[in-house]
């Protein structure tokens, strides 16, 4: 188990597992029967070393079924809600703090409207999905921050 101060590359066999860390702990002692829900994010052109034999893109997913929580990486067909981007876009998103900042979330937004306007991001199926689970949405708030202080 790594420190939390330790950084691992975004989108690494590291990095996944510890979003599996944070998620398995954040959901710790939460009722997840019945919820049905998958999310999954898809990078483009990753470096080469990220690569398995013969893939050209990378990912990761996390999945609720009957119960039962899922983080891998990987990717995931036909998830509620799958973003896909370029990686070397999204990595200062990757790495970006919003914390309460109101600038930070307006300065990401920015990027993700670029990002989609030259066509090196695109959102498929549900936005909305996770709100239909109160316990996954309160453990995916704190996600993306606690994330972006381990990347490098």
């Amino acid at each position: 188990m790594m420190t939390e101060s330790e950084k691992a590359e975004f989108c690494s066999e590291t990095w996944v597992s510890i979003v599996r860390e944070y998620l398995t702990e954040a959901l710790s002692g939460k009722n997840l029967e019945g919820i049905q829900f998958s999310f999954c994010e898809v990078f483009t052109d990753p470096p080469a070393h990220l690569l398995e034999q013969d893939e050209t893109k990378i990912g990761w997913y996390v999945a609720v079924t009957n119960g039962e929580l899922t983080v891998n990486r990987g990717l995931l067909e036909d998830a509620d809600y799958t973003i896909t981007c370029d990686y070397q876009t999204v990595l200062p998103l990757a790495r970006m703090v919003f914390g309460d900042s109101p600038e930070g979330a307006a300065k990401a937004q920015k990027a993700v409207e670029t990002a989609t306007a030259e066509g090196k991001m695109k959102r498929e199926g549900d936005p909305e999905a996770i709100a239909k689970y109160p316990v996954l949405a309160a453990a995916f708030t704190k996600l993306h921050d606690t994330l972006a202080r381990r990347t490098r």
